[in-house]
Order: C-alpha cells, then sequence, then structure tokens
C-alpha cells in the first residue's frame, strides 16, 4: 500500500487546507511573515535547489527535491499539529494534497526521524504501518543534506556549525547534538558523493580553493615559503583554482598576490574588494553610517581604524601596541585624518582583544544598533561591516561569474569571519591552530599552519585525483566530538 494511502487512513481528514501546488505562499500561509521556521525551510529549499541542479538531475526529480525540502518542516505548524511530531503531521498534510510518493516519504522520515521514534512508543507504533526509509532516494539524500545544512535561523551552515549551534542551545552532551551525531556520517557520505559527481559533472576534476591568509595560509606578517608556494603551482597546474579570501586589505599584499598569481580573483576586507586581474573593486554595499559608528567609538574611548578602497583612516591616537598589532601582520598603517566621506567606507576595525569582553560587548551592540555585521578576525581585532555581507558574498560571486558550481569548492579559515563562507561552501576546513569559534565548525581538521596544512591539503587533493575527479580526504574529517 502506498505511504499516502497509509496516511489518509489514519488521517481521514485533513490537517489544513489542501492544495495541489505545493508552492512557497501555500508553505508560507502556515506560519507567521517573520517566522524563524519558515526561513529555515525557505533556506533549506535554496541549498536543495542549488544542489538538484549542480547535480544535473531531471527537471522531474529536481522538481521533488526543491519540493521536498521547501515542505519538510511544514508539520511544525500549530495550523497542522494533530501528533505534535512534525515529520508525521507534515506528511499527512502533503498526502492529502496528493503530493508525490517520494515527497511524502522524504519528509515523513526526514532527517533524525528513524532514530527520535525509538524513544517515543506511540508515534514509532504509528510507524510501524509505514515501509522504512528510502536512504537512496535522492529526494531524501537531499532533504537530509539541506536540513543539516540550514540554521534554525534560516542561515547556511556546515555540519559543524549546526552542531554546534545545538550545543548552544540545548546545551553540550543533550539529546539532539547527539542525535545530530549520528546521522552525521550517513551526511558525511552524501557529502563525498555529490562532491565527486558535482566536479565530474562540471568537467573540474578539483575544487575552487579559498583560503584565508593569516594564521591559515603564512604566519602574521610572514612571507609565504617555498613548500606551501610550490602545492599552490602544482595545484593550479593541475587545473584547480586557488583564491586568496582575507580580512585584510588587498593593497597590504601585493607580493602575496604575485606570487599565487592573478588567474584568479581574490578577495580582501571580508568580501568588500575583490581583485580581477590587478584591478581592485569594492564589491557588495558599504557602512553609510561610518561617520556616526566612528563618533560612537571614539566617545567611548574604543579606537578604530576604518578601510576604504585605496586605504585606512582613523580619528583615534593608536597605541604604540595596536600600530604593532597592524605591522605584525603585514597590513598597510591607517592614516591619521578623518575617512574622506567620498570614498565609502567598507569596514571599520576595532582594537578590541577577546578578553576585553565589556568592550567587545559594546562593539557588538554597536554594530546591531545600526544594522551592521560584525566578527572577529583576530586577537585582537573585532570588525564592524556591512550588513548580511562577509566572505561567503565574494566566493558566491567570483564563482558565479565564472559558472562555475559552487558545491564544488572548499573553503579553508581559521577565525570567525571565515564561518559563513564554510557555511556556504561545498566543504570546508580549518587548520588545527585555528580560533575556538572556527575549529568545531568546519569538514575537515588540517595541520596546522605552521606544519603546512594547506599545502598538504591541496597535494592531497591533486593525488586523489590522479584517476578521476577529487574526493575528500577522510583522515581529516571532523567527528564533531
Amino acid at each position: 500500500m502506498k505511504i499516502s494511502s497509509i496516511l489518509k487512513k489514519i488521517f481521514p481528514e485533513p490537517l489544513g487546507p489542501v492544495s495541489n501546488e505545493l508552492t512557497d505562499e501555500l508553505a508560507a500561509s502556515f506560519f507567521p511573515a517573520d517566522s524563524t521556521r519558515l526561513a529555515h525551510m525557505r533556506q533549506a529549499c535554496r541549498t536543495a535547489s542549488r544542489l538538484a541542479y549542480q547535480m544535473d538531475y531531471d527537471e522531474q526529480t529536481a522538481k521533488k527535491i526543491i519540493t521536498a525540502a521547501l515542505f519538510h518542516d511544514v508539520g511544525y505548524s500549530e495550523k497542522l499539529n494533530k501528533t505534535g511530531f512534525h515529520p508525521l503531521d507534515g506528511a499527512a498534510y502533503l498526502a492529502h494534497c496528493n503530493a508525490p510518493e517520494d515527497v511524502i516519504s522524504a519528509v515523513l522520515w526526514h532527517s533524525s526521524t528513524p532514530i527520535e521514534i525509538e524513544n517515543l512508543p506511540e508515534i514509532k507504533k504509528i510507524y510501524d504501518n509505514f515501509p522504512g526509509p528510502n536512504y537512496d532516494s535522492p529526494i531524501h539524500k537531499a532533504v537530509a543534506y539541506a536540513d543539516f545544512r540550514t540554521s534554525p535561523l534560516g542561515e547556511s551552515y556546515s555540519f559543524g556549525q549546526r552542531i554546534a549551534e545545538l550545543e548552544s542551545r540545548f546545551g553540550i552532551g543533550s539529546v539532539p547534538p547527539s542525535i545530530a551525531r549520528m546521522t552525521l556520517p550517513y551526511a558525511r557520505k552524501n557529502q563525498r558523493d555529490y562532491a565527486s559527481t558535482i566536479a565530474c559533472a562540471q568537467g573540474k576534476n578539483l575544487p575552487w580553493i579559498f583560503c584565508d591568509i593569516d594564521n591559515t595560509l603564512i604566519m602574521p606578517g610572514k612571507r609565504i615559503d617555498r613548500r606551501t608556494l610550490n602545492a599552490i603551482n602544482r595545484y593550479t597546474t593541475a587545473g584547480g583554482h586557488f583564491s586568496l579570501i582575507s580580512g585584510k586589505h588587498m593593497i597590504s599584499v601585493p607580493h602575496l598576490i604575485s606570487c599565487v598569481g592573478d588567474h584568479t580573483p581574490h578577495v580582501g576586507v571580508n568580501g568588500s574588494v575583490i581583485v580581477r586581474n590587478g584591478r581592485l573593486e569594492i564589491f557588495g554595499e558599504t557602512i553609510t553610517p561610518f561617520k556616526a559608528i566612528e563618533d560612537a567609538l571614539l566617545e567611548a574611548n574604543v579606537n578604530y581604524a576604518t578601510y576604504v578602497q585605496d586605504g585606512i583612516w582613523t580619528r583615534s591616537d593608536l597605541k604604540a601596541k595596536e600600530l604593532e598589532d597592524f605591522a605584525n601582520v603585514g597590513e598597510i598603517m591607517p592614516q591619521s585624518g578623518p575617512t574622506p566621506e567620498e570614498k565609502g567606507a567598507i569596514k571599520i576595525l576595532t582594537f578590541s582583544h577577546r578578553d576585553q569582553t565589556e568592550q567587545c560587548e559594546l562593539v557588538r551592540n554597536l554594530a546591531d544598533a545600526y544594522g551592521m555585521n560584525c566578527v572577529r578576525t583576530a586577537e585582537d581585532f573585532l570588525e564592524i561591516g556591512p550588513a548580511r555581507h562577509g566572505k561567503h558574498s565574494a566566493m558566491m560571486q567570483i564563482m558565479k561569474e565564472a559558472g562555475w558550481s559552487d558545491l564544488n569548492s572548499i573553503a579553508i579559515g581559521d577565525s570567525e569571519n571565515d564561518l559563513t563562507m564554510f557555511g556556504h561552501a561545498g566543504i570546508s576546513a580549518v587548520v588545527a591552530n585555528a580560533a575556538r569559534e572556527a575549529l568545531p565548525s568546519a569538514d575537515m581538521i588540517i595541520p596546522a599552519c605552521e606544519e603546512y596544512g594547506v599545502a598538504r591539503l591541496l597535494d592531497t587533493l591533486v593525488d586523489s585525483a590522479q584517476d578521476g575527479c577529487w574526493s575528500i580526504p577522510c583522515n581529516w574529517l571532523s567527528a564533531h566530538k
């Protein structure tokens, strides 16, 4: 018997107003406009859509994947709440909408459902009426992947970020993150299959690498070493793409750009500048209220440096230690004076050490008050930038311009400003010396910067592609324990 027939027998009356058109408008009708659950469903749908088209599924399969991802959590709606178990309530609703059987099955069994029902005897009793999940179904696999890679607020996440968020919300050692870890092997297998299939479908045997600079590629203020440079050259010669992506200003690193080559774009100022063929351009929005933010920082005795397209400015009387911090990372020195209004501010760096908790809270609250983004890029630097903007913005734009399947990519970093990049790239990697907020967030933990982690990863990827497309180095995969 079909799953839909069984569901209709158990739930003879529709749980809500039915429709044969499973649209975004229908999904939205079950939630308030500002619902975070709806935001989660929509972002999972966008991730599933990226996946479906980059996997080159046929139109019918792609449509089913997108629909199932959009409606996977519709059972959370108070309007559809019958049993209190959202996969079951959602699937029952879809059955009355005459949704395709594999879409209903994907919603009924999505993500951790098979594990959760073992501790819910009444729900388990109902589930015993259904055939088990089809783990090989492209719809089931895609929904599980998209759900795991989407935050409760509708942001793109890596698997590690999702588990870290569950730990933060429910507590370390609690049931939800434990269940997520139990589903991780299935998610990893699908991720591995997707990476290989997309690369082969695209005819690109190696992924596009987006690599942070300080503490990732090189130690702060140092020049690139011969071992790493040789690995980059080998990687690009083998057909791989390699782009620098940093919080630093690109005008501070001309020697590094020259060394790695400008055949691909490079990114600076946390995604706000892109260098293409030696030409630097601002990308994304500027910080319109920069003067008000600077004034507030000065009033609070927080020293700052504001980045514009061709330089850095400050009205702060920078301390010797702060100037030394800039020199140590190889950044150009700030000019003294007001930020030229015609230049357009793209980042405001504050000298706020991680241990200055009150000052850091002040800076983050200030950014929030003006609707800006705020991230830590180093132990001493807490930075304000354009809203909803980051390294991921430039990374995705670069691949879009190149016609590159963006899930065929690896983002490598070490700090908080790398997290959005981790959430959007196909695979993410941190060096072993990464900051505590970045370390649990990536798919892979590669050797530390001083141990040539990036070079070793590049060489491993090239070796894995000798007989075809690349594969994920399993020895560095994080268990997210």
